[in-house]
Formats: structure tokens, C-alpha cells, sequence
């Protein structure tokens, strides 16, 4: 049986596995540093209440937008073919308008936060 010319190979995928996970806790080092700064911020600054909420969604927004690229980076990991990762691609982009849609729908905006 004869190879597909279009399979990507297994060891271009588990490079780019390893890489993932080195993004990965890069990452979690920067927003733990991240918090630790905003967090002495918070302290030092008397307005910084009135931002703190504020400041907590849009953590939240931009933890969720990592968590869903690096859950979508594994799946391009996995596919097999360049069909297989635009399908990803174009699942990724619907699922993260849905998800911009939401929190448009659900979140307050920033004067309504300020005036509390």
C-alpha cells in the first residue's frame, strides 16, 4: 500500500505536539506573573477597585480564548491531512464567533461596571 502524499508525518506531528506543550507552560507562567502583577496593582492603587471586575472578565475572556487555541492546537496535531485542518479551522473560527456572540450577550459593558 502506497502512502498519501497528503498525510502529514507522524514525526512533523509529535515535534509540533512538544512544541505545544512548551507553549503551553510558557504561557502559564506568563499569566501566573500576569496575576501577580495585577494583583499588586490592585493593592497599590485606590481607583483600582473600581476596575477590578473589569479586569476579572477580561482575565477570564482571555483564559478562555487560550484554553480554546491550545484545545484547537491539539486537533491540528492530530489531523492527518490539510482537509482535515481546514475542517478544524473553519469548526474553530464558528465556534469562537458563537462564543464572542455569548459573552457579548451576557457581559456588562464597561459603564455599567463603572457606575456600580
Amino acid at each position: 500500500m502506497t502512502e498519501n502524499p497528503f498525510e502529514i508525518p507522524q514525526t512533523l506531528r509529535d515535534v509540533s505536539e512538544q512544541n505545544l506543550k512548551q507553549v503551553r507552560a510558557a504561557y502559564e507562567q506568563l499569566m501566573d506573573f500576569v496575576n501577580k502583577s495585577m494583583d499588586a496593582w490592585m493593592g497599590a492603587h485606590p481607583m483600582a477597585a473600581v476596575f477590578k471586575e473589569v479586569q476579572g472578565r477580561a482575565m477570564q475572556i482571555a483564559k478562555e480564548n487560550a484554553e480554546s487555541v491550545f484545545t484547537f492546537a491539539g486537533k491540528i496535531n492530530n489531523a492527518r491531512t490539510p482537509q482535515d485542518i481546514v475542517t478544524l479551522q473553519t469548526q474553530f473560527a464558528q465556534d469562537r464567533m458563537q462564543a464572542l456572540v455569548a459573552d457579548g450577550r451576557t457581559g456588562k459593558s464597561a459603564a455599567e461596571i463603572c457606575a456600580l
